[in-house]
Order: structure tokens, then sequence, then C-alpha cells
């Protein structure tokens, strides 16, 4: 289920149709919908920024989905809790949620998520500036992207072209080597590079 509005309004009868929701999961001792729901009203209160309070749904969500071993829903809530982490400048935090959901996405072949959680994995590096380590990062989601998200092909190139630019052609190109065995070259080389031009 998604949050289709950001207005106040909308978002008050959100929670409180899954407030409603939940008292009749709980009743029925269908723990796992409960989540579902503990889950959608931790959004709506990360959208509110009432931090806390998503945190407190998300792990009530989170509690039920490990302990059923419902691996790939928790893996959207270690999604959810990372944002929270990075948006608070948490990155250490932030970080091992977003591995932790990556490797669950990885394990389920679901490469749009997989690939997602990871480019924030990157994301962090990059605002900590360690634009190496974002590099490796930003190669490994290319490669995901070339292979199950085309669509995406132009956003990972910006993000290759700023590191690019940080790092310059001869560091670039030695994490390239090291991450792929092979030189960054061809059409993906011009488009990172023509990207780079771009940025000034």
């Amino acid at each position: 289920m998604k949050l289709a509005s950001n207005y106040p309004g909308t978002r008050t009868v959100a929670v409180n149709y899954y407030l409603k929701s939940l008292k009749i999961y709980k009743d029925t001792k269908d723990l796992y919908s409960a989540a579902d729901e503990y889950y959608q009203m931790g959004v709506v209160a990360q959208e509110q920024q009432q931090l806390d309070v998503a945190v407190d749904y998300y792990f009530k969500a989170l509690k039920i989905y490990e302990d059923a071993k419902g691996l790939y829903s928790a893996a959207s809530i270690y999604h959810q809790l990372g944002m929270l982490a990075e948006d608070q400048q948490g990155f250490a935090e932030a970080i091992e949620y977003y591995q932790k959901g990556w490797e669950v996405f990885e394990k389920f072949h679901d490469w749009y998520k997989a690939s997602a959680i990871l480019w924030k994995c990157g994301r962090v590096l990059e605002a900590q500036e360690n634009y190496s380590g974002a590099l490796q990062i930003y190669i490994c989601v290319l490669a995901i992207g070339l292979q199950h998200n085309q669509d995406w092909i132009g956003y990972q190139t910006d993000n290759l072209a700023r590191m690019l630019k940080q790092l310059g052609e001869s560091q670039f190109q030695a994490i390239w080597r090291k991450a792929t065995s092979g030189e960054c070259a061809g059409e993906v080389r011009e488009a990172i590079w023509t990207a780079r031009d771009r940025l000034g």
C-alpha cells in the first residue's frame, strides 16, 4: 500500500484508517498484517517529521517480521530506518541498515530495490567524502542497472561522473580496474566523461 498524498488532512485520515485496521488485525491475532499497518504508520510519521514516533512503529513492525522470518518485509523496514538515520547524519547506522536491506533484496533477486538501497549506501559514503568507497558502490549499482534496471542508467552515470570529478582520472580508473578487472572504456567511459564535463 502506498501513501499518495502529502496533504496533512489526507495523512490524518490515513492514520485513522491504519489504526482501525491495526485493531482488527490485533484482535484477530493476524500479527503479520498488523506489522504492515505499523509500517504504514511509520511512513506517515516519518513524512510528518515525527521521527521518534516513526522509529517506534518501525521497530514494532520489524519485531513481528523478524519473529515470523519475513525477511523480505523486514528489508523494507531496514530501508526506512536507514533513511531516518541518514537524515539525522547517523551515517554508520544508516550504512548498517542499508547493508541489511541490500543483503535481503539481493537474496530475493529484487534488483530494483537492491540497486536503490545500494545507491543510498553510496550516497552516504559520498556525503562523508569517502569518494573511493562511494565509487566502488556506484560501479556495482551500474553493473546491476546494465543488466536489470536500464531506466536508471542516466542517474548512475551522473553518480560516476561526480566521483570522476572528485578523484581524477587516474584514481578513478585504478578503482574501476580493481572493481571490474577491466578498463572503463567504450560507450560507458564516453557517457561518464561527458557527464563529468557537464558538471563544469
